[in-house]
């Protein structure tokens, strides 16, 4: 045994070892020594372990020589508990590991079309072929379930209707009960930790990354199958190429779905207080066309514009709609939006799909949304400031958000193992306006003031692509254009503004326009040398941006004064230049990939109030390196490391003040380069058994980084002034995640558990003190859904977090906030046509003075031949409010949300088509 343990451990190393040798030879000598260095760092992440194990690896055939696809396992020779299955892939061949001592083992091949053969051999690593004689599998007439999960190669056929049940109306209440698979608050979906990169329906991405148009509007009976495609590379031409880590979706409907064009409406009213719900969705599927076009509108709390969230998209330059100006409002509490969320909402998206050839697709999305939405709420604010002072503020805020969204997008896409090309225009404009009016309290310096805000944010940008790549061979190129512009006049006027320690001010307003341009170019070019993949790439990026700020304060006597120190208007612009350098090793366990990027950075700034003008260059190596093996064909483990380098941009150039919030105002006191450099170093354990419905994600991570300069605040009053140091300052922090999924095939259930810890030293500087930070995140969470019988459901979260945050020698003055969390949904079906349900909620936390809430929420289900008929009774206990507490940095915040009152709802759920 020590042996055989001393043997894979050697091999490990050998192979890595020759791995890096043959990656050198192709790298530029000047980077050698520093890749040397990088490797060897992150090698000490990266688990080694001696395990003993026999690979048995094999072929499929028919007497015809024709590949067959089947079902192969392995057991022990007398034993009938299988060890390992797998399934053949397109050419016939498979892969099986077997972790046991028997002497010798039994290899058997099976399917329906060519009924079952076995093979017994000796328990060492071997080829077993297959020559089969075609013949059914015979068995008795029965009845058959069929089987839960099944696996070919790398996809994971999940069937829908072993996990659905009466009270799941759409494909995305079944995905939430899938093991391996996980759906946040946001509709974000991620399998065995990682997010999906693609979401199809019949193989087409109609969505474009906004899946939750998907998820929330399929019908779960027009689903037959939920495919997980592991290790999905989306650009079929760099399929041998990059490889891929995360997985995508793909929904195969039902042939009673396909073809068919569906539409379906809702119309509901209910009280308190008057509420109004309405939908309609239209939906068809076909080979050579898909279309999905909804209306969705309500004022009883649900969040039409969360379906429309993008979850991933294609690389492109990206305009951040994101402005510099604020309103002062408390942050929206970690509970279900229906809870608290007033709204008056109407959405409205059209998503079309035309296939123009077998690869070639053009697809059309828009979407129009609109909202206004009323936030009512209590917040105390307390600033721990280095004297042992606290600075409190209370504030009491009533706001409105009026929200005007319109995007469309274009692309024009050939997908083939050869070409691949993507065209792509996309065009968003907003036009939103937030208004806020609450009263402000500080016994810090005795402030009662009743404060008005109101801040215009209107957007609008437009960015093209344009990506080609072509394989010749052994050889391929690419190139890569990309630009996109953005414009963001913002304005936000204060009502009075007296704090700013001038008692003749009656209001004071902000106007800040952004307007930024960027572009892309890339060429490329790659290679294959046996099993080493290398692409050589040269970029260059310009990003072209224009600050004009200033800020107006208005007397008593309505007049307008401002100055040079309240006006920007700044020009910051980046050119950059690199060569990339990736190389790749792959071979059926062990992946290695190096990307070593050079970059030539320019930055110009040219300021004009008043005039400065400034010109930094720096050169910038960012390598990284990931290494995965893959232990049994079941559990793989993984290590990267990267080094990054970044610079400041025009947040941390211009010298005028700007009034972000009502009690803050930021300026730039340095004409330095603002630069951070940071290393990062991960390793996960990933273990995924189809067979067992067992899935376990483990990962852990550090980080250091270093930044040039210190910002912190300086407190006047209940107004913060950002203020910057010339020192060096240092950061690190580590992180520990863990995940479980396991099916519970006797009880038609998933259980879930989860847990994670970070930690974080880092300086800030708080009133021109630097001040030793700590903070320590603990969370655990547990789940379990389950069907007693097949008229009984019961779905069962509990979760927990802890938050510590202090300064180094004062942690006296930092109690730990701990909160909890339990949530109980119950589902019943009395008939097929007749169900119920009933929810409990709880949330704890230990630091505010009611520290507990309770939410309890019921519904029934009414099924006919022409409508559904559905009852919502919502926070039957009429909570008032939700409390919690946080910190952020040496900062504590409390507060107190406003909830929907008690509420019915009545909806009725109808086929127009």
């Amino acid at each position: 045994m020590k042996n055989i343990c001393y043997f894979i451990t050697r091999f490990i190393y050998v192979q890595f070892t020759n791995t890096v040798n043959l990656l050198l030879k192709l790298m530029p000598i000047c980077c050698i020594i520093r890749i040397k260095i990088f490797l060897i760092l992150s090698l000490c992440a990266f688990p080694i372990f001696s395990l003993s194990q026999t690979v048995i690896t094999g072929n499929v055939k028919n007497i015809k020589g024709e590949y067959v696809s089947a079902t192969v396992t392995v057991q022990s020779q007398g034993s009938v508990a299988i060890s390992g299955f797998t399934s053949t892939n397109d050419v016939g061949n498979y892969s099986l590991t077997y972790k046991g001592t028997a002497d010798s083992i039994i290899i058997t091949v099976s399917g329906i079309n060519i009924g079952k053969h076995q093979k017994t051999v000796t328990n060492r690593s071997a080829q077993v072929d297959f020559i089969i004689d075609e013949k059914p599998l015979m068995i008795k007439e029965a009845t058959v379930a069929a089987q839960k999960i099944q696996q070919t190669g790398d996809t994971l056929n999940y069937n829908v209707g072993s996990y659905k049940d009466q009270n799941d109306r759409v494909i995305g209440d079944v995905l939430k009960k899938l093991p391996g698979i996980e759906v946040d608050l946001n509709g974000r979906i991620t399998y065995n930790g990682k997010g999906i990169n693609k979401f199809y329906v019949e193989n087409l991405d109609l969505l474009q990354g906004r899946y939750g148009i998907a998820t929330n509007n399929i019908p779960a009976e027009h689903v037959s199958t939920i495919q997980i495609l592991e290790n999905h590379q989306p650009i079929k031409a760099l399929k041998d190429r990059v490889f891929s880590d995360n997985a995508a979706i793909n929904l195969k409907l039902k042939d009673k779905a396909k073809g068919t064009l569906s539409i379906n409406a809702l119309a509901g009213a209910g009280y308190e207080p008057i509420l109004w719900q309405a939908e309609l969705v239209a939906m068809y599927f076909a080979q050579i066309m898909q279309n999905m076009s909804t209306y969705k509108g309500n004022n009883s709390g649900y969040d039409v514009a969360g379906e429309f969230r993008t979850h991933y998209d294609y690389e492109r330059v990206y305009m951040n709609p994101g402005g510099m100006l604020s309103v002062q409002m408390p942050n929206s509490p970690p509970i279900a939006l229906k809870r608290y969320f007033v709204n008056n909402s109407h959405a409205a998206t059209v998503n079309h799909l035309f296939k123009l050839g077998n690869e070639q697709q053009l697809s059309i999305n828009a979407l129009y949304y609109t909202d206004y939405i009323k936030k009512n709420s209590y917040s105390l604010y307390e600033q721990y400031l280095p004297d042992d002072s606290v600075l409190d503020i209370e504030e009491r805020i009533n706001s409105t958000n009026r929200i005007h969204n319109a995007e469309m997008a274009v692309r024009l896409n050939l997908n083939t193992n050869n070409n691949y090309i993507n065209n792509a225009l996309n065009i968003k404009g907003n036009w939103d306006s937030d208004n806020a009016l609450g009263t402000t309290l500080s016994r810090f310096n005795n402030i009662n003031e009743s404060i008005l805000q109101h801040l215009d944010k209107p957007f609008f940008s437009a960015d093209y692509t344009f990506s080609l790549i072509k394989n010749l061979k052994n050889n391929f190129y690419s190139a890569y254009f990309s630009a996109g512009y953005g414009n963001r006049p913002h304005s936000l006027n204060v009502k009075p503004a007296n704090y700013f320690n001038r008692s003749d001010l009656s209001a004071a307003t902000q106007y800040a326009t952004l307007r930024d341009f960027s572009s892309v170019f890339r060429i490329a070019y790659g290679m294959k040398i046996k099993k080493i993949n290398a692409d050589y790439a040269v970029w260059g990026r310009a990003d072209i941006k224009n600050l004009d700020t200033e800020l107006q304060y208005i007397t008593t006597a309505n007049l307008a004064e401002t100055a040079d120190s309240l006006k920007n208007n700044i020009y910051y612009n980046t050119y950059q230049t690199g060569i990339t350098q990736n190389y790749s090793y792959k071979t059926d366990v062990f992946r290695a990939t190096l990307n070593i990027p050079l970059t030539y950075n320019i930055f110009v700034t040219e300021d004009r109030i008043p005039y400065n003008f400034q010109r930094h260059v720096k050169l910038a190596f960012y390598p990284s390196l990931t290494l995965s093996y893959d232990l049994t064909g079941r559990l793989t483990i993984s290590t990267s490391g990267k080094i990054d380098k970044s610079f400041g941009g025009i947040n941390s150039s211009y010298t005028g003040y700007i009034m972000q919030n009502y009690r803050s105002l930021l300026k730039n006191t340095f004409d330095k380069l603002f630069e951070t450099k940071s290393e990062s170093i991960n390793a996960s354990l990933v273990y995924r058994d189809a067979f067992n419905s067992l899935f376990i994600n483990a990962s852990m991570g550090y980080n250091h980084s270093t930044k040039n300069l210190l910002y912190g605040y300086d407190y006047l009053g209940i107004l913060s002034v950002k203020t910057t140091i010339d020192k060096p300052v240092k950061s690190n922090g580590y992180n520990v995640n863990f995940s479980l999924n396991k099916g519970l095939s006797f009880m038609s259930g998933t259980l879930r558990l989860s847990g994670g810890y970070s930690n974080t030293k880092s300086d800030i500087l708080v009133q021109d003190e630097i001040l030793n930070y700590r903070s320590q995140i603990y969370n655990a969470r547990g789940s379990i859904n389950f069907g007693l019988f097949s008229f009984f459901a019961i779905d069962y979260s509990l979760g927990w977090n802890m938050n510590k945050s202090y300064v180094i020698g004062k942690q006296e003055r930092f109690p730990a906030i701990r909160g909890l969390s339990q949530s109980l949904k119950i589902g019943m079906s009395f008939t097929k046509t007749f169900s119920a349900h009933i929810n409990g909620e709880y949330n704890y936390n230990n630091s505010t003075a009611e520290r507990s809430t309770t939410f309890a929420d019921a519904g029934l289900k009414l099924k006919t031949k022409k409508c559904d008929f559905e009852l919502e009774l919502n926070n039957l206990f009429n909570s008032k409010y939700y409390i919690s507490a946080s910190y952020s940095d040496i900062s504590a915040y409390y507060y107190r949300y406003n909830l929907r009152p008690r509420s019915v709802l009545m909806k009725i759920r109808f086929k127009l088509l």
